[in-house]
This record gives structure tokens, C-alpha cells and sequence, in this order.
């Protein structure tokens, strides 16, 4: 993979000016240079004939809008007509891979996505073992914005979207639609990890010590940071959930969304389930709902952390996640922990 231009790391990094030299109004300046360096690297002629979905970008579409698994058998109350805007239905054709991994992004993130594909997101990391990378997005209502994706996805070939709004309180629709791809377009896979844009994995663990390639395949398999809790009140808190919405006291069991693991025949479990459950904005809590009603129980696994962790060597060699990693932060840990494997803690 190319890597990406010295110009645009710099990012921001010149206070009122930015790295393509337009001097944005300060109230937008980060913003502005954001969107104006992803322009600049996306606009490097490149070659672009292997993309075989090089349409304009309101007619990319793939999978059919009324798409539905045929042994449903009652009406979906949430049938998930959404339309594939750009997708990559070919991208598990070759080679089956033995990981999926799904990253929840928004279409401003362009520097996080790059850091992820030139970290551990890589697909090429691993020798003998597939990975397949993919990045989840909704629409944006700014046409500038999808431009830049579209063009992203023709370089990179790993961005998947569908034509709902891309928001907060989408953020469940973002998890279905993986969950939709994985079951539909790569069904043999035998993982499936859905993580966040700031997050960084130790691959290592995840797939030497977790998942052992090596071991026959679990099935109805789910793990990450186990959450017991129940419903926030509170109508200024993030995660406020309104009685009329959810009445119970209690949430069941469920995975910090920041990072969880499944085999990959949970990914059609829970979309059908999905489809005859009432949808609620906060992903994890809805993914617990669906397990629940499928009567999988996820595992704990102290190795997802689902906050902020001060960087040592040795302290992230024992974890599999951690959140809240800048892109800069996501180069500087992956540089040292791979340059430094020889030593021991």
C-alpha cells in the first residue's frame, strides 16, 4: 500500500493555515483543513480500473432495496430496506478470510481509516491468514462528503455504505448493515470483530491468543467487555434511554461496542433477529436484545477495554482493545510494539 503523503499527516499541525495552503475562517480551520487534505491525497491521479463500481455515486448500488432472507416467515417490523450505495460484494470471492473486521466511521474520520489501514487494520499483516477491512458509513447530507468517500473507496476498495442518514442515532443501523454484508457477501468467513475508528487492536492476541487459527472454529460464539446495567434516565446524558422506549430496569447482558467478537454465524443470526425487534440508537444495548432472543450469551473477556489506557509496552502487549487512540497515537503504538516484539517484560 502507498503510504500516505508526508503533506497530509501534517495536518493542522500550522495553527490558521492549512497543509494545502487556504487559510480557513478559525472557526472552521480543523474542520476545513480535514476535509481539504483528504481532497488533495484523493485527488493524486491513480489508477482506478480494477474498481468495478466506478458509477456516480447515487447509482452504486448492488443489493436489492426489499433484500430478505427467505425463511422469514412473518413481517418485519424493521425490514431494513436500505440500499447499497457502494459496496464491495466481491471482496471475500478469492480467499475466505478467517477475520472480518468491521469499523464503524464517519465520513470526516479519513485520517483515522488511513492510520488503521497502515496499522493493524492491514490486511496484508498477517501471512497465511485473511483479513478482510471494512469500513461501515451511512449518507451524509453534505454531497461534498460522499464525493470524498466515493473516491476514497475507489483507491482503497474497503468502505461500505448504505443510503441512510449517517448519524449517532443510526449507529445501529450502521452495526445491521455489517452484519447484513458479512451474511450475505461473506458467509464462510469464520470471525467477525465490529470495532470503532478509535480504537487500536493488538492483533496478536486477538488472533493468536483468542481466536487460534489453528482450533476448529467456534459457532455461536460472541465475546468483548461484558456490560451489566440498565437504562440511563437522564435526558442529558449520551446514553439517555426514554421509558416509553425501553420500560424494563435492567439492559441484558452486553459488549461495549467499542470492540466485540463473534463467529461469523452470528452475523445472520442476529440481522434476522433484527428484523422482528423494535430498534432502539444505542448499538451494544440492541445487539444484547438480539442475543438474548437467540439465546446466545456473550463471554467475558478482561482483554476489551472499552476506555482510555496510558501506553506502556508491556501493559498493551496483555490487552486486545483500547479506546480513544488518535491516528498519531495509532502509528506511535503499532512502531514501537512491532520494532520491539524481541523484547521481553
Amino acid at each position: 500500500m502507498e503510504p500516505l503523503p508526508r503533506q497530509l499527516r501534517a495536518l493542522s499541525k500550522s495553527p490558521g493555515t492549512c497543509v494545502y495552503g487556504v487559510p480557513p475562517p478559525p472557526e472552521s480551520h480543523t474542520e476545513s483543513c480535514v476535509l481539504g487534505s483528504a481532497l488533495w491525497y484523493l485527488s493524486v491521479t491513480r489508477p482506478t480500473s480494477s474498481y468495478t463500481g466506478s458509477k456516480p455515486f447515487s447509482h452504486l448500488t448492488v443489493a436489492r432495496k426489499n433484500f430478505t432472507f427467505g425463511n422469514i416467515r412473518t413481517r418485519p417490523i424493521n425490514p431494513h430496506s436500505f440500499e447499497f450505495l457502494i459496496n464491495e460484494p466481491n471482496k471475500c470471492e478469492k480467499n475466505i478470510p478467517f477475520l472480518v473486521i468491521l469499523i464503524s466511521t464517519t465520513h470526516k474520520e479519513f485520517d483515522a481509516r488511513q492510520a488503521i489501514r497502515e496499522t493493524w487494520g492491514d490486511e496484508n499483516s498477517f501471512k497465511g491468514i485473511k483479513i478482510a477491512t471494512l469500513f461501515l458509513l451511512g449518507k451524509n447530507a453534505d454531497p461534498v462528503l460522499n464525493q470524498m468517500v466515493e473516491q476514497e473507496s475507489q483507491i482503497f476498495h474497503d468502505i461500505i455504505v448504505e443510503d441512510f442518514i449517517d448519524s449517532y442515532h443510526n449507529l445501529t443501523l450502521k452495526t445491521l448493515m455489517g452484519m447484513r454484508w458479512v451474511a450475505t457477501f461473506c458467509s464462510k468467513a469464520k470471525y467477525v470483530m465490529k470495532t470503532d475508528s478509535d480504537i487500536f487492536v493488538n492483533m496478536d492476541n486477538l488472533i493468536y491468543k483468542l481466536l487460534k487459527p489453528s482450533t476448529k472454529p467456534r459457532r455461536r460464539y460472541f465475546t468483548g467487555y461484558v456490560i451489566n446495567g440498565g437504562p440511563i434516565r437522564d435526558v442529558r446524558s449520551k446514553w439517555y434511554m426514554p421509558r416509553d422506549l425501553y420500560p424494563d430496569s435492567n439492559y441484558p447482558p452486553f459488549c461495549s461496542g467499542t470492540g466485540y467478537i463473534f463467529s461469523a454465524d452470528v452475523a445472520e443470526l442476529i440481522y434476522k433477529t433484527s428484523l422482528h425487534t423494535r430498534l432502539l440508537h444505542l448499538e451494544d444495548v440492541y445487539v444484547g436484545l438480539c442475543l438474548r432472543k437467540l439465546g446466545i450469551h456473550p463471554f467475558q473477556n478482561s482483554g476489551f477495554n472499552h476506555w482510555k489506557m496510558a501506553y506502556s509496552l508491556c501493559r498493551y502487549r496483555r490487552v486486545i482493545t483500547v479506546h480513544q487512540i488518535s491516528p498519531e497515537e495509532m502509528h506511535r503504538i503499532w512502531n514501537d510494539m512491532s520494532s520491539k516484539k524481541h523484547l521481553r517484560c
